[in-house]
């Protein structure tokens, strides 16, 4: 298989820049390690998916649904690879001639932009699109038991590829039009991680749906679906619940070309959009890459001499020192520059807001539906009596059992897809409901003679802005954002820290103090996990103001039976604890990778592939698992070894693993994931203080390596 994508690759016209890359993949031992380690989690996918399926039975229908569902893992999982390796082969173009130094040298050749430019991306994407020729015969597997057609695997590789050429794409006009360094990488990856996330979790959001003809109804994908590869790769599946809306349910302003062929077909477009986009990006720097390589100045140094702006001679105040220097200097001077104060404060800010906007979104009611209201002092029990209050207006008649009551509540209405009203027999529960709530009601008294009680009540109660399901799903894709950007940020930090010194030639001057290793080793660490606690902070306040309002609300009603806690409380406590280890963890992957790597861009793209690699598998497996009925409590094991699926437990435990929240096995299951919590924070503690051990003892060896 590996073969394979070589063979069709050396198809290709033959360019002096694009052949010597791929030879030098070829010799490399690291990619054939990441060659052999992509086909054999796509085959391990394989072997586990049949393993669990229902395949024991022999029935064709039952096997053509496991290849289905086989097809469908198999595909996320070559996206998820997919967007997680582009980024890290293709993010080289931006930094890696300009520090080898061959830049200008392939300026002064007689190669054409032309080729410098394609020989440079296609040299960059050789990797990824050998990995995707590659996984063509494991892709092959589902044809077996049917139930997958050839031209979805077609779909679902040319998305993966479309991503991959955009992604080098947008790396390349990076590069040539001056505004690549060292730290644009990582804004680079980060850029494509929250648009994925983002509008990801956007798409839930019912603002983003498309209205159809029938005005009642909104479409089950949304305005996003055409621009995000695994939106566009889930409507391939054909699934019921997430199927893009026919030509012939469009309003009459979205029916033409291409608002149809845009939300009617969201995987064509995407594809050839990507495409297009990719051509459009490189076709700049093609014609101008000479004309701006000759300039001396960035388009960022340009754009501000045109506007007049100038960094001039600053001044500031002297600053209290830590006990350890080497902290200090890792937590203090990344937060005190200006940019980095800027975007930290701008994410605490912004995080904060999000939370308190979705808490008053759902503390709010919507307006009612009727001018007339009741509530707990409209009726008089001694009398019978019920008061319907219109403004000023006060009419008051008798509440007889031949009063037919019919009571809508729009959010069980909206969750059940539910529109009928609902009739009321029993009328002492409805007079409890309005010791607790006001209710908009439209009332029609008896026209008869001397006849004064009411006929009919139609009583409306009035919905919040944001349901409980809707809030819980908002702060999740939330907190889920937060957290991701934050693992990012210390990983690109810790994964700088040491070669930005050997590059520099400060750690020279370091090592010639009485700084030891572990007095080095631990300053770095414990000064980039305080550089983040305060952005670390910003999920757990935002859970804690839920927890907050959700308490106030309990203490108000008490005895309501229904009631059901937006965030669980224990999350207070559970997340600060496993959010840090976890920060830690990635800063000591980072700070080793750093220290084993000699270039920036190298400890960069191999420390954020590892962690989102890492997390992205531990997310899915406990995602995997909670979904399974037959594993219940393993679900709740994964919670705490999985900071994003502890994430998904704490804040919506009754979407992803109702059956364990639910009834009376409620209490038993919060006390198991608090515990099982706290195991894993032990357990990431063990292997980070392992790593720190490792590093500590082998930092000379290492140091004396990279110096010959």
């Amino acid at each position: 298989m590996l073969g394979i994508a070589e063979y069709f690759w050396r198809l290709i016209p033959a360019n002096p820049i694009l052949l010597r890359v791929v030879q030098m993949n070829g010799k490399r031992q690291r990619d054939l390690f990441i060659r052999c380690g992509y086909l054999g989690l796509l085959i391990g996918v394989v072997i586990f998916s049949l393993m669990t399926g229902s395949t024991s039975s022999g029935n064709l229908s039952e096997l053509a649904k496991t290849s289905a569902n086989l097809f469908q893992t198999l595909s996320y999982c070559q996206l998820a690879l997919v967007a997680l390796l582009a980024p890290i082969f293709t993010a080289g173009a931006i930094t890696q001639e300009k520090d080898s130094q061959t830049y200008d040298i392939l300026l002064a050749t007689p190669l054409t932009n032309g080729q410098i430019v394609l020989g440079s991306l296609l040299s960059r994407l050789f990797f990824v699109i050998a990995l995707l020729i590659s996984g063509i015969p494991v892709f092959s597997i589902t044809q077996i038991f049917g139930g997958v057609a050839i031209s979805a695997i077609v779909q679902s590789f040319l998305i993966a590829a479309g991503t991959a050429f955009a992604t080098g794409a947008l790396a390349m006009a990076i590069a040539v039009f001056k505004v690549g360094t060292r730290r644009t990488i990582f804004s680079f990856y980060l850029f494509i991680v929250i648009y994925m996330v983002g509008t990801f979790v956007l798409d839930q959001v019912p603002y983003f749906k498309i209205s159809t003809v029938n005005a009642t109804e909104l479409s089950k994908t949304s305005w996003l679906t055409g621009i995000n590869p695994f939106l566009a790769l889930r409507t391939i599946f054909h699934e019921s619940a997430y199927s893009p809306p026919l030509a012939a349910d469009l309003p009459k302003e979205l029916s033409g070309w291409p608002w149809a062929w845009y939300l009617t077909n969201p995987a064509s477009f995407y594809t050839t959009f990507m495409f297009v986009l990719s051509f459009v990006l490189i076709s700049p720097s093609i014609l101008m890459l000479r004309r701006l390589a000759q300039s001396t100045t960035s388009l960022q140094t340009h754009i501000m001499q045109r506007l007049g702006i100038t960094r001039g001679d600053r001044t500031r105040k002297p600053r209290v020192v830590w006990s350890n220097p080497i902290a200090w200097r890792e937590a203090r001077t990344k937060a005190s520059a200006a940019r980095a104060s800027v975007l930290r404060y701008g994410f605490i800010a912004a995080g904060l807001v999000g939370a308190v906007v979705i808490a008053a979104l759902y503390g709010t009611r919507q307006a009612p539906t009727f001018a007339s209201t009741i509530d707990g002092n409209s009726y008089n029990p001694d009398t019978r009596q019920l008061s319907v209050y219109t403004g000023a207006e006060v009419k008051t008649l008798l509440l007889t059992p031949q009063t037919t009551i019919l009571y809508t509540d729009p959010q069980v209405a909206k969750g059940e897809d539910k529109k009928d009203k609902t009739p009321i027999t029993d009328q002492a529960d409805f007079l409890s409901r309005l010791s607790t709530e006001s209710l908009s009601v439209q009332a029609e008294p008896n026209a008869g003679t001397g006849a004064t009680y009411w006929v009919k009540l139609d009583v409306h109660r009035t919905g919040r802005r944001l349901s409980a399901a809707e809030a819980r799903t908002a702060l999740l894709g939330v907190t889920t954002i937060e957290f991701a950007v934050i693992l990012l940020i210390v990983t690109n930090a810790a994964a700088s820290t040491v070669t930005r010194e050997k590059e520099d030639g400060t750690l020279d001057l370091l090592l010639t103090t009485p700084i030891t290793s572990r007095y080095y080793i631990w300053g770095k660490l414990r000064g980039l996990v305080s550089f983040v606690l305060p952005l670390v902070a910003v999920p757990v306040a935002s859970a804690l103001i839920f927890v907050v309002y959700d308490c106030v609300r309990r203490f108000s009603n008490w005895s309501d039976p229904g009631f059901q806690w937006i965030v669980l409380p224990e999350s207070v406590l559970l997340l600060p604890g496993m959010l840090v280890i976890v920060v830690a963890f990635a800063a000591i992957l980072g700070m080793q990778m750093s220290l084993r790597c000699r270039k920036t861009v190298v400890a960069v793209m191999s420390s954020v592939g590892i962690v989102v690699g890492a997390c992205a598998a531990l997310g899915w497996c406990g995602y995997s698992i909670l979904q399974s009925r037959n594993m219940e409590y393993a679900g709740l094991v994964s919670a705490g070894f999985s900071p994003f699926t502890l994430l998904t437990v704490l804040i919506d435990p009754y979407t992803f693993a109702g059956d364990l929240f639910a009834g009376e096995s409620a209490i038993g299951s919060r006390i198991f994931i608090f515990v099982v919590c706290w195991i894993g924070v032990a357990a990431y503690t063990a292997v980070v203080w392992t790593m720190y051990k490792s590093m500590v003892k082998n930092f000379d060896m290492t140091i004396r390596k990279q110096s010959r």
